[in-house]
């Protein structure tokens, strides 16, 4: 019994230890307000703001699964293991690559490509931001379904085992939240994203129509692009509220 109960702590701990992972994914991604340029970079701030108070719950669950597993060890009389960094570095990354799309002309000239993503941001790097944020929910999601598993296949034989059920099942629900905040934090950005992308097309196609005379013809195609931005912000900014507010 004791080498099961032993076990299912070092099950735990491996868990414990992917929330490392976690924490390195969520930090790329909110590291750096400037990839969503300065036209859009107030959109995201309820976002951060929402992400502290996401992060704090993941801090609280990293810490809850060290005691429990501390716990454990501590009653039979085992070391726990120390904090081991190369394990922790061995997890694999949640942070998504990001992909370089085609350019247009223009972007293809240094000093007008820096204007562009300073002040349009970088599309680019919020679609990879977005993923990542898919990436974190599957990984929790994972980890909950793992440790459910932990107890059903453990946890029955002890005796006397009703307080850890009770402590792990509220970390496993916990964690199971934080998947669906993750999922939601994904789609938030992704929808953040397309506006970041159709800021730069307004802003480049802005610049190229009045680098030469602009005709009525383009002035009318700017003045409808701009309503369909309007059309476009106004959605962003529901779908924003609406996810927010869940």
């Amino acid at each position: 019994m004791t080498g099961q109960i032993v076990r299912h702590a070092d099950q735990i701990e491996a868990v414990r230890v992917r929330f490392a992972a976690v924490h390195r994914a969520s930090a790329v991604v909110v590291g750096d307000e400037t990839v969503y340029g300065r036209l859009c970079r107030w959109i995201i701030h309820p976002v951060l703001e929402k992400h502290a108070r996401q992060d704090e719950l993941v801090s609280y669950v990293e810490e809850n699964l060290r005691l429990i597993v501390a716990g454990l060890y501590d009653l039979y009389g085992v070391r726990p293991p120390r904090p081991d960094p190369v394990r922790e570095a061995a997890v694999l990354s949640l942070v998504a690559p990001v992909e370089d799309s085609a350019r247009a002309a223009m972007e293809l000239i240094g000093p007008l490509r820096d204007v562009l993503d300073e002040l349009t941001g970088l599309p680019d790097v919020v679609a990879a931001h977005a993923m990542t944020w898919y990436n974190i929910a599957a990984e929790q999601q994972d980890m909950a379904d793992e440790l459910e598993d932990f107890l059903d296949h453990d946890v029955p034989e002890w005796s006397g085992a009703g307080e850890h059920l009770r402590l792990m099942g509220h970390n496993i629900d916990a964690i199971r939240g934080l998947s669906s905040v993750s999922a939601a934090f994904g789609e938030i950005i992704e929808s953040v994203g397309v506006l970041v992308a159709q800021t730069r097309r307004l802003v480049r196609e802005l610049v190229i129509s009045l680098a030469v005379a602009p005709t009525e013809a383009t002035l009318w195609r700017l003045a409808c692009r701009i309503a369909v931005y309007g059309v476009a912000l106004n959605a962003t900014l529901t779908h924003l509220q609406d996810r927010l507010s869940d």
